[in-house]
């Protein structure tokens, strides 16, 4: 799990600090980077044999609002969210700061 949680964080750190084009709007990357976090979100409350339901009692939240971070249309997930989901089906986050993208 280690390795994937690696990837996890390098992908959230991305999501954080994507660059801005000339226009001052953020830069395709981040909604690719965004999309890759709710993939390997949902991937880990599927290996762990979750509903969306389980993961919202566990975060103490609602079905709806699991549902909307995992759309990944709706929201854009704060660190603490991530920790709280990653937590509730048993991964962990680590972020790493690496030079240049």
């Amino acid at each position: 799990m280690s390795e994937a949680s690696a990837l996890l964080a390098c992908r959230l750190a991305m999501l954080s600090y994507a660059r801005h084009n000339r226009r001052g709007q953020r830069a395709p990357l981040r909604d690719r980077v965004l999309r890759v976090l709710v993939a390997d979100l949902v991937a880990a409350r599927t290996a762990a044999g979750m509903t969306q339901h389980e993961v919202a009692m566990r975060m103490w939240t609602t079905k709806s609002a699991v549902s909307r971070l995992e759309s990944g249309r709706y929201a854009r997930p704060t660190l603490d969210t991530v920790e709280k989901y990653a937590l509730a089906v048993g991964a962990r986050v680590e972020i790493r700061v690496r030079p240049g993208w």
